[in-house]
Protein backbone atom coordinates (compact mmCIF):
# COMPACT_ATOMS: atom_id res chain seq x y z
CA UNK A 1 0.00 0.00 0.00
CA UNK A 2 1.20 3.53 -1.05
CA UNK A 3 1.91 5.86 1.91
CA UNK A 4 -0.61 8.26 1.98
CA UNK A 5 0.75 12.20 1.64
CA UNK A 6 1.42 14.04 4.99
CA UNK A 7 -0.07 17.40 5.33
CA UNK A 8 1.55 20.74 7.50
CA UNK A 9 -0.15 22.84 10.18
CA UNK A 10 -1.66 24.64 7.51
CA UNK A 11 -3.30 22.85 5.01
CA UNK A 12 -4.36 21.00 8.14
CA UNK A 13 -5.85 24.01 9.72
CA UNK A 14 -7.66 25.28 6.34
CA UNK A 15 -10.71 23.50 6.69
CA UNK A 16 -11.46 24.93 9.74
CA UNK A 17 -10.05 28.55 9.15
CA UNK A 18 -12.58 28.34 6.42
CA UNK A 19 -15.77 27.20 8.70
CA UNK A 20 -14.81 30.09 10.82
CA UNK A 21 -13.96 33.02 8.14
CA UNK A 22 -18.00 31.70 6.41
CA UNK A 23 -19.37 32.53 10.18
CA UNK A 24 -17.48 36.08 10.47
CA UNK A 25 -18.68 37.10 7.24
CA UNK A 26 -22.40 35.36 7.77
CA UNK A 27 -21.98 37.26 11.41
CA UNK A 28 -20.70 40.75 9.60
CA UNK A 29 -23.70 40.77 7.01
CA UNK A 30 -25.78 40.29 10.15
CA UNK A 31 -24.70 41.94 13.19
CA UNK A 32 -28.19 41.56 14.46
CA UNK A 33 -28.35 37.89 14.84
CA UNK A 34 -27.30 37.55 18.04
CA UNK A 35 -23.81 35.93 17.22
CA UNK A 36 -25.54 32.61 15.68
CA UNK A 37 -22.64 30.22 14.58
CA UNK A 38 -24.03 29.16 11.37
CA UNK A 39 -21.62 26.21 10.75
CA UNK A 40 -21.21 24.97 14.39
CA UNK A 41 -23.71 21.84 13.64
CA UNK A 42 -20.89 20.75 10.90
CA UNK A 43 -18.22 20.85 13.19
CA UNK A 44 -20.23 18.58 15.72
CA UNK A 45 -21.05 16.61 13.27
CA UNK A 46 -17.61 16.05 12.06
CA UNK A 47 -16.73 15.34 15.66
CA UNK A 48 -19.20 12.90 16.37
CA UNK A 49 -18.49 10.37 13.10
CA UNK A 50 -14.74 10.93 14.19
CA UNK A 51 -15.89 9.24 17.40
CA UNK A 52 -17.75 6.66 15.79
CA UNK A 53 -14.15 5.90 14.27
CA UNK A 54 -12.40 5.82 17.67
CA UNK A 55 -14.79 3.32 19.12
CA UNK A 56 -16.10 0.88 16.26
CA UNK A 57 -13.06 1.24 13.94
CA UNK A 58 -10.37 -0.96 14.00
CA UNK A 59 -7.93 1.06 14.13
CA UNK A 60 -3.72 1.38 15.31
CA UNK A 61 -2.49 3.57 17.75
CA UNK A 62 -0.87 5.72 14.95
CA UNK A 63 -4.19 6.36 13.15
CA UNK A 64 -5.58 7.11 16.59
CA UNK A 65 -2.95 9.54 17.52
CA UNK A 66 -3.22 11.01 14.14
CA UNK A 67 -6.82 11.52 14.07
CA UNK A 68 -6.95 12.85 17.54
CA UNK A 69 -4.28 15.86 16.59
CA UNK A 70 -6.42 16.15 13.61
CA UNK A 71 -9.66 17.07 15.93
CA UNK A 72 -7.11 19.46 18.03
CA UNK A 73 -7.66 21.38 15.29
CA UNK A 74 -11.65 21.80 15.81
CA UNK A 75 -10.74 23.86 18.75
CA UNK A 76 -9.61 27.00 17.09
CA UNK A 77 -13.31 26.97 15.55
CA UNK A 78 -14.67 26.88 18.98
CA UNK A 79 -12.84 29.22 21.01
CA UNK A 80 -12.95 31.85 18.17
CA UNK A 81 -16.70 31.55 18.52
CA UNK A 82 -16.84 31.55 22.08
CA UNK A 83 -14.82 34.51 21.86
CA UNK A 84 -17.17 36.63 19.44
CA UNK A 85 -20.11 35.14 21.42
CA UNK A 86 -18.67 36.70 24.76
CA UNK A 87 -17.67 39.90 23.21
CA UNK A 88 -20.74 40.05 21.15
CA UNK A 89 -23.55 43.54 21.18
CA UNK A 90 -26.01 40.61 20.89
CA UNK A 91 -24.49 37.76 23.25
CA UNK A 92 -26.69 35.03 23.75
CA UNK A 93 -26.17 33.12 26.10
CA UNK A 94 -27.05 29.44 24.27
CA UNK A 95 -24.25 29.91 21.93
CA UNK A 96 -21.61 30.27 24.73
CA UNK A 97 -23.29 26.71 25.62
CA UNK A 98 -23.08 25.56 21.93
CA UNK A 99 -19.87 26.38 22.34
CA UNK A 100 -18.55 24.95 25.41
CA UNK A 101 -20.45 21.96 24.06
CA UNK A 102 -17.83 21.74 21.38
CA UNK A 103 -14.56 22.36 23.32
CA UNK A 104 -15.91 19.78 26.02
CA UNK A 105 -16.48 17.57 23.36
CA UNK A 106 -12.96 18.23 21.66
CA UNK A 107 -10.97 17.82 25.25
CA UNK A 108 -12.89 14.12 25.58
CA UNK A 109 -11.88 13.51 21.87
CA UNK A 110 -7.95 14.38 23.19
CA UNK A 111 -7.75 12.95 26.27
CA UNK A 112 -8.56 9.66 25.71
CA UNK A 113 -6.92 7.22 28.23
CA UNK A 114 -5.51 4.01 27.10
CA UNK A 115 -7.89 1.80 29.19
CA UNK A 116 -10.59 0.81 26.64
CA UNK A 117 -13.45 0.59 28.82
CA UNK A 118 -12.75 3.98 30.14
CA UNK A 119 -11.85 5.54 26.98
CA UNK A 120 -15.07 4.18 25.67
CA UNK A 121 -16.84 5.78 28.42
CA UNK A 122 -14.96 9.12 27.82
CA UNK A 123 -15.88 8.91 23.81
CA UNK A 124 -19.49 8.19 24.48
CA UNK A 125 -19.71 11.38 27.03
CA UNK A 126 -18.06 13.50 24.47
CA UNK A 127 -20.75 11.88 22.07
CA UNK A 128 -23.51 13.10 25.10
CA UNK A 129 -22.15 16.54 24.91
CA UNK A 130 -21.89 16.95 20.89
CA UNK A 131 -25.43 15.55 20.87
CA UNK A 132 -26.19 18.46 23.65
CA UNK A 133 -24.69 21.12 21.72
CA UNK A 134 -26.71 20.31 18.18
CA UNK A 135 -29.93 20.56 20.29
CA UNK A 136 -29.08 23.46 22.07
CA UNK A 137 -28.17 25.21 18.54
CA UNK A 138 -31.74 24.27 17.92
CA UNK A 139 -33.25 26.36 20.58
CA UNK A 140 -31.72 29.33 18.91
CA UNK A 141 -34.42 29.36 16.49
CA UNK A 142 -37.52 29.41 19.40
CA UNK A 143 -38.03 32.99 18.16
CA UNK A 144 -37.07 33.32 14.65
CA UNK A 145 -39.12 32.82 11.65
CA UNK A 146 -39.21 29.54 9.80
CA UNK A 147 -38.41 31.07 6.66
CA UNK A 148 -34.97 31.86 8.63
CA UNK A 149 -34.41 27.85 8.29
CA UNK A 150 -33.24 28.41 4.57
CA UNK A 151 -30.31 29.91 6.14
CA UNK A 152 -29.91 27.51 9.05
CA UNK A 153 -31.18 24.46 8.08
CA UNK A 154 -29.79 20.86 9.38
CA UNK A 155 -29.05 19.01 6.45
CA UNK A 156 -26.72 22.34 4.68
CA UNK A 157 -24.92 21.77 7.84
CA UNK A 158 -24.67 17.79 7.75
CA UNK A 159 -23.43 17.69 4.21
CA UNK A 160 -20.45 20.17 5.35
CA UNK A 161 -20.42 17.92 8.52
CA UNK A 162 -19.78 15.04 6.62
CA UNK A 163 -17.11 16.46 4.37
CA UNK A 164 -15.18 17.80 6.99
CA UNK A 165 -15.13 14.54 8.66
CA UNK A 166 -13.71 13.06 5.56
CA UNK A 167 -11.28 15.68 5.38
CA UNK A 168 -10.47 15.16 9.10
CA UNK A 169 -9.87 11.07 8.39
CA UNK A 170 -7.84 12.19 5.18
CA UNK A 171 -5.70 14.48 7.17
CA UNK A 172 -5.30 11.80 10.04
CA UNK A 173 -4.40 8.87 7.61
CA UNK A 174 -7.22 7.09 8.26
CA UNK A 175 -7.29 3.70 6.23
CA UNK A 176 -10.78 2.57 7.12
CA UNK A 177 -11.61 2.30 3.35
CA UNK A 178 -14.94 0.71 3.80
CA UNK A 179 -16.32 3.64 6.14
CA UNK A 180 -14.59 6.56 4.14
CA UNK A 181 -16.24 5.21 0.73
CA UNK A 182 -19.61 5.65 2.78
CA UNK A 183 -19.00 9.09 3.66
CA UNK A 184 -19.41 10.64 -0.39
CA UNK A 185 -22.23 8.78 -0.77
CA UNK A 186 -23.81 10.27 2.27
CA UNK A 187 -22.75 13.34 1.48
CA UNK A 188 -24.44 13.04 -1.82
CA UNK A 189 -27.84 11.88 -0.42
CA UNK A 190 -28.07 14.77 2.06
CA UNK A 191 -27.48 17.47 -0.72
CA UNK A 192 -30.49 15.67 -1.96
CA UNK A 193 -32.30 15.85 0.53
CA UNK A 194 -31.39 19.50 1.19
CA UNK A 195 -32.16 20.69 -2.49
CA UNK A 196 -35.61 19.01 -1.85
CA UNK A 197 -36.38 20.39 1.60
CA UNK A 198 -34.98 24.07 0.44
CA UNK A 199 -37.03 23.53 -2.65
CA UNK A 200 -40.34 23.03 -0.19
CA UNK A 201 -39.77 25.67 1.76
CA UNK A 202 -39.61 28.16 -1.34
CA UNK A 203 -42.87 26.94 -2.27
CA UNK A 204 -43.87 27.98 0.76
CA UNK A 205 -42.46 31.27 0.64
CA UNK A 206 -44.13 31.92 -2.78
CA UNK A 207 -47.33 30.74 -1.28
CA UNK A 208 -46.75 33.29 1.98
CA UNK A 209 -46.42 36.23 -0.32
CA UNK A 210 -42.19 36.27 0.75
CA UNK A 211 -40.43 37.97 -2.10
CA UNK A 212 -36.75 37.74 -1.84
CA UNK A 213 -34.73 40.98 -3.01
CA UNK A 214 -31.66 38.61 -4.64
CA UNK A 215 -33.30 35.87 -6.61
CA UNK A 216 -29.92 35.71 -8.19
CA UNK A 217 -28.52 33.80 -4.92
CA UNK A 218 -31.40 31.82 -4.59
CA UNK A 219 -30.60 30.38 -8.07
CA UNK A 220 -26.83 30.07 -7.55
CA UNK A 221 -27.77 28.36 -4.33
CA UNK A 222 -29.49 25.86 -6.39
CA UNK A 223 -26.74 25.78 -9.31
CA UNK A 224 -23.89 25.42 -6.71
CA UNK A 225 -26.01 22.09 -5.37
CA UNK A 226 -25.74 20.77 -9.25
CA UNK A 227 -21.97 21.59 -8.94
CA UNK A 228 -21.61 19.22 -6.08
CA UNK A 229 -23.79 17.10 -7.31
CA UNK A 230 -21.57 16.33 -10.56
CA UNK A 231 -18.50 16.32 -8.54
CA UNK A 232 -19.26 13.69 -6.16
CA UNK A 233 -20.94 11.79 -9.34
CA UNK A 234 -17.53 11.72 -11.29
CA UNK A 235 -15.43 10.40 -8.02
CA UNK A 236 -17.76 8.06 -7.26
CA UNK A 237 -18.61 6.26 -10.35
CA UNK A 238 -14.98 6.48 -11.56
CA UNK A 239 -14.25 5.20 -8.21
CA UNK A 240 -11.99 8.19 -8.29
CA UNK A 241 -10.24 8.72 -4.90
CA UNK A 242 -11.39 11.36 -2.88
CA UNK A 243 -7.73 13.88 -2.84
CA UNK A 244 -7.51 17.12 -0.36
CA UNK A 245 -7.55 19.78 -2.57
CA UNK A 246 -11.67 18.33 -3.87
CA UNK A 247 -12.68 17.57 -0.75
CA UNK A 248 -11.64 21.26 0.12
CA UNK A 249 -13.69 21.95 -2.90
CA UNK A 250 -16.70 20.50 -1.94
CA UNK A 251 -16.02 21.73 1.89
CA UNK A 252 -16.11 25.28 0.54
CA UNK A 253 -19.09 25.11 -1.46
CA UNK A 254 -21.27 23.74 0.66
CA UNK A 255 -20.09 26.02 3.82
CA UNK A 256 -21.26 28.77 1.11
CA UNK A 257 -24.48 27.98 0.89
CA UNK A 258 -25.36 29.45 4.36
CA UNK A 259 -23.65 33.10 2.72
CA UNK A 260 -26.22 32.77 -0.21
CA UNK A 261 -29.21 32.42 1.83
CA UNK A 262 -28.18 35.72 3.75
CA UNK A 263 -28.16 37.29 0.05
CA UNK A 264 -31.09 36.31 -0.61
CA UNK A 265 -32.50 38.41 1.91
CA UNK A 266 -30.34 41.38 1.93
Amino acid sequence: MSEQPKYGLLLSLLPIMLLAAVDIFALYLQPYAKALPHLSVAVLIAQLLCIVVFVKGEICNGQRARLIKANLYCLAYWIVWLILSLFSTYHYILTDIVCLCGIMLTIAIWQQPQDELMRRSILILGALLGGLGIVTYFFLFMDIPPLNFLQYNFFAQLISGILLAHLLLLIARNRLQGFIALLPLAAAATLFINALVVLGLLVYAQSSAVIFSNELAVSLYFLLHLVCAAILAIFIFRKWTFDYYSLFLLLFISASFPLWMTFAYL
